[in-house]
């Protein structure tokens, strides 16, 4: 899947409440154990860095990096765009 492709998939799940869009968690990164990224559903093989944001109200979330930098990104712009229009 291609960059542009994941920032739509991201910024619809995102907006149908699938992948959270306040800040309110903890990041680690670690190697893949073929888990299945929540942004993009493509496994992480264990020759990649996952990056879990765990919350206290879910089980947490599973990133690709880049897949993670690009929910980082869309989440951001939504929280700016959203508050600008408040």
């Amino acid at each position: 899947m291609n960059e542009a492709t994941v920032h739509r998939v991201v910024r619809a799940k995102i907006a149908a409440g699938r992948l959270p869009r306040d800040r309110i968690g903890t990041v680690s990164a670690t190697s893949g154990t073929n888990q299945f990224c929540d942004a993009c559903s493509v496994s992480i093989s264990a020759e990649e860095v996952v990056y879990k944001f765990a919350r206290p109200d879910s089980a947490g979330f599973l990133f690709h990096a880049t897949c993670f930098a690009i929910w980082r990104d869309e989440r951001n712009h939504m929280t700016s765009v959203r508050a600008a229009l408040d």
